[in-house]
């Protein structure tokens, strides 16, 4: 008796602690949750590190969330996984912690599906930036269309809560047809646009600026150089002047004695700039170089790249912009005499829709295709009002501070030039409400998320580089 007694008080002994245990630190197996800064990982659905990647660099990107939900509130999509806006803004929710996701890992698979609806992807290894340009040109083509001009017998479309025009009053066609509202905001926030223009060599005759849109920008790394290389050197490099031969030239075929039925040919100097930034800014750094034998390497050399980028001296400056005194990088074109002869059809016909202006650009091509000096633009155009479109001769001043870009997301290549991995650094979910941006990283490859320092990612050997408007 006395043995079972004291056997049944140990028992009794062990089951409380081990039900003290258990109240006081749980199960073994308990996963202890995820930090609010930190992100999950996504899974490899066989090759697919260049799809994690990307998508891990633009979660940190504020621009895109609020472009992409503001879209799909506008164009009244069906919450289907058909529409890679649906299927993007729903994983940028989670790997920035807006929505709710108990796991460690996520899995990207509607974005690979609603992808693979429009484009043919292979199973094996694919670049992380041919991947982000279709990324941008699915997101285009879903989300981007304009409304049409109204005629008077569109009585349906007059009648549609959905179109916005303009007022008689304010433009309309030759027809007397209503114009419309361009939206401001269907470009993605990659969306930019170049500006180039060729200058005479021999008698310095301009063509008009010619507008090219881009998503991104590629630096190319110099075949040869000598030391240290950074991000404003390839950028310089990219809006270097080159020469462009046998181009017509007016200028020249106006002054020789030749007869006006043969157009002269001369040497011309291509002048790029940035004609508008985009609110995202991506670079991408080749790293494939052919050799004279047509075999690709890779190459290997380390691009110094700052936290905060400055793009002041790479964008195209407008006539009676801000900073009017540095023209270095100013597009001009024609001739002070071709002005004073479009003056009159300029004040009375500044009301057309133009492509340019349907994409928010601010060219100052007058009626003969020719550009304008400051002094004699600002004088024509100094009594005359803009339609809501941006339309009149009056553009809208550039502010140099709105140039300013900070760094969101590094995409590393690890390997050569036949295989390798693609790996992100990023931004930590924000934390605070209001932050736009958190100053702690993130390192991520595929399911494997942890925190590094700012050193760390600017030592890295970028590949694609991510910045966003501060």
């Amino acid at each position: 008796m006395f043995y079972k007694n004291t056997a049944l008080v140990g028992l009794i002994t062990v089951t409380v602690a081990t039900a003290a245990a258990y109240v006081l630190w749980g199960p073994p197996h308990k996963k202890k949750s995820r930090k609010k800064d930190y992100a999950p990982g996504l899974e490899n659905l066989g090759n697919t590190c260049f799809l994690n990647a990307v998508l891990q660099a633009l979660a940190p990107c504020q621009s895109i969330l609020d472009w992409l939900s503001k879209i799909l509130l506008r164009k009244h999509m069906n919450k289907t996984e058909n529409y890679l806006a649906y299927t993007m803004l729903k994983t940028l929710k989670v790997l920035t912690n807006k929505t709710f996701h108990d796991k460690e890992t996520f899995c990207p698979s509607e974005v690979l599906n609603a992808l693979r609806s429009r484009w043919v992807i292979p199973d094996d290894e694919q670049d992380a930036h041919e991947l982000f340009h279709a990324l941008t040109q699915t997101l285009a083509e879903e989300t981007g269309h304009y409304p049409k001009v109204l005629s008077l017998f569109d009585v349906s479309a007059l009648q549609s809560p959905d179109n916005e025009y303009q007022t008689c009053k304010s433009a309309v066609t030759r027809s007397k047809g209503l114009l419309p509202v361009l939206p401001r905001d269907t470009d993605h926030p990659f969306r930019g646009h170049f500006a180039s223009q060729l200058t005479c060599q021999s008698c310095a005759y301009c063509y008009p600026v010619k507008y090219d849109l881009f998503d991104s920008l590629s630096l190319n790394i110099p075949e040869s150089h000598w030391g240290p290389l950074s991000l404003e050197m390839l950028l310089q490099k990219f809006i270097t002047s080159e020469t462009v031969f046998n181009v017509d030239c007016p200028g020249c075929t106006n002054k020789s004695d030749i007869s006006q039925t043969k157009v002269i040919q001369s040497n011309f100097l291509k002048k790029l700039s940035i004609g508008k930034l985009p609110q995202c800014l991506c670079l991408h750094i080749p790293r494939t170089h052919w050799l004279n034998n047509n075999v690709p390497v890779k190459r290997f050399e380390r691009i110094s790249f700052p936290e905060t980028l400055q793009m002041d001296e790479f964008i195209y400056m407008g006539v009676g912009s801000a900073g009017e005194k540095d023209r270095k990088n100013w597009l001009f074109g024609g001739r002070a005499s071709n002005v004073n002869r479009s003056l009159t059809r300029l004040t009375s016909s500044s009301a057309a829709v133009n492509l340019l202006r349907a994409l928010n650009h601010h060219s100052q091509t007058t009626m003969n295709e020719f550009l304008a000096t400051p002094t004699l633009q600002s004088a024509m155009y100094s009594n005359v009002q803009t339609d809501v479109n941006q339309n009149g001769p009056n553009p809208p001043k550039y502010d140099l501070s709105a140039h300013t870009y900070r760094l969101i997301a590094v995409i590393e290549h690890i390997g050569d030039v036949v295989s390798g991995h693609f790996v992100s650094y990023r931004r930590c979910p924000t934390c605070k409400s209001g932050e736009k941006h958190s100053d702690k990283w993130l390192f991520t490859s595929d399911t494997v998320v942890k925190k590094v320092s700012l050193t760390q990612v600017l030592n890295s050997e970028a590949y694609m580089l991510f910045y966003e408007k501060v």
